[in-house]
């Protein structure tokens, strides 16, 4: 009843080590991935932010109507953002003394995003005048 002796198929302890290896080197490679995928996003979000943000105090200016009535810094503390600032450059547009471009920039945390857009402005004019005929004023 002797057997001849069977070797057993293993892994030797310098494959398994070699094996090991290498899952860790993955694991470090998908793990630097997923970090820079994570702030990729938190940069993009504060991106979208700041545009937003930019896009609200152009709409504040649109409202007043005339930029140089409007003011030209300040920060976004009412909104929740208090390390978010602005700051408002306008000047005329070519020939057109009713045409002003307005730009906005916003600041946070080493991050600025900028828009620019036209404001139309409305001439001053007055609302009476004189009447060569009869000497009156006309509404």
């Amino acid at each position: 009843m002797n057997r001849p002796f069977r070797r057993f198929a293993a892994f030797t302890l310098v494959e398994l080590l070699v094996a090991i290896l290498l899952v860790g080197i993955c694991m470090a490679g998908v793990f630097g991935g997923l970090t820079v995928l994570a702030q990729s996003d938190a940069r993009a979000r504060d991106v979208v932010l700041l545009q937003r943000l930019a896009q609200q105090k152009i709409s504040d200016v649109e409202l007043v109507g005339d930029p140089s009535l409007a003011e030209e810094s300040g920060d976004f503390s009412e909104q929740g953002y208090p390390d978010a600032t602005w700051s408002m450059t306008y000047e005329q547009e070519g020939d057109l003394l009713t045409l002003q471009r307005v730009t906005v920039t916003v600041d946070r945390l080493n991050h600025s995003q900028s828009l620019t857009t036209l404001v139309y402005v409305r001439p001053e004019s007055s609302t009476t005048g004189t009447n060569s005929t009869t000497g009156g004023t006309t509404p």
